[in-house]
């Protein structure tokens, strides 16, 4: 496979507002990409624009909620009339939902699939008849989670998500594989970012701290890399390497463990969960907590 160039492409990223997708966005720009970033906080993505442009790069900044088509093509079709292409699609937008699958509710169950999975697939959608109509066919990147490859307790709807986006990415990557276009999964363990801070925790518990996470930036790099010389699957950190390697050796005793494991995280976690109704950042930004009382309405997903 011939290595890609990053050096005057057009790169697209969702969830760009900050950890992950925001690092990713930094990192492409410093190797010479032209960035498109995507977000729900506008502000942020302004900010991080000026920060591109002050460093002599090129970069737009497109308000996406990327659970809704008309936003994820939108933000495809002004890419293409900005830069003239996309080369590089980094399906990086996600939430979180700790919640007992028995307590939690459908809606919000289905507000994550929303963003996880669909977003995902929507991106996927919307970019593949232009990179099909590129000479040089483009580089597709899912961003999934080591909990898409082995499930653990409080995280039903999460893992359910980035289970789903290893099945698609890997059919669609066979599929799309004849026109150019590379698909790549990464499943990163934890990673210094606002995920978890942010997540809806329907628990009554405030979910542990102390597990070290591996840095953003280094993430970033690895996406780069990716993106010039793209692998089917990446796993990467010590920490989902090793549970990734556990539950394929012996995922009874994995079962056993974190079964086991369940009463003790239980008795372990002490303070309140955050707020009243748990939501987090699952269906407005951080910093727009007063708009959280009700649910967005769901909008017909366009079919074609």
């Amino acid at each position: 496979m011939a290595v890609r160039t990053i050096r005057g492409q057009t790169v697209v990223i969702t969830g760009a507002t900050s950890g992950i997708g925001r690092e990713t966005a930094l990192a492409f720009a410093r190797e010479g990409a032209r960035v498109v970033v995507a977000g729900r906080r506008e502000e942020r993505l302004n900010e991080l624009v000026g920060e591109i442009e002050g460093r002599g790069g090129e970069a737009l900044a497109v308000r996406t909620d990327v659970s809704e088509m008309e936003d994820v093509e939108d933000l495809i079709e002004q890419s293409v009339e900005r830069f003239q292409s996309v080369d590089v699609l980094v399906n990086n937008a996600g939430v979180a939902l700790t919640a007992r699958f028995a307590d939690q509710s459908l809606d919000d169950f289905r507000r994550l699939m929303d963003v996880n999975f669909w977003g995902a697939v929507q991106g996927c959608k919307a970019v593949l008849p232009q990179m099909q109509s590129q000479p040089h066919g483009g580089v597709i990147i899912n961003i999934s989670s080591i909990l898409g490859r082995r499930g653990v307790p409080f995280q039903t709807a999460y893992c359910a998500s980035k289970f789903a986006l290893r099945g698609f990415s890997e059919a669609l990557r066979v599929e799309v594989a004849s026109s150019g276009i590379d698909v790549s999964t990464i499943f990163p363990g934890a990673v210094e970012s606002e995920i978890w801070d942010a997540a809806a925790n329907q628990t009554g518990m405030e979910m542990p701290q102390f597990v070290p996470k591996f840095p953003a930036r280094d993430l970033a790099q690895i996406i780069v890399q990716d993106a010039r010389f793209p692998q089917p699957e990446i796993v990467m950190a010590l920490d989902a390497l090793a549970l990734d390697l556990a539950n394929r050796v012996a995922p009874g005793l994995m079962d056993l463990f974190l079964g086991q494991s369940k009463p003790f995280m239980e008795g372990f976690i002490e303070a309140a969960a955050q707020g009243e109704s748990g939501r987090g950042n699952l269906y407005t930004p951080l910093g727009q907590e007063g708009e959280q009382g009700a649910a967005k309405p769901r909008r017909r997903r366009r079919t074609t």
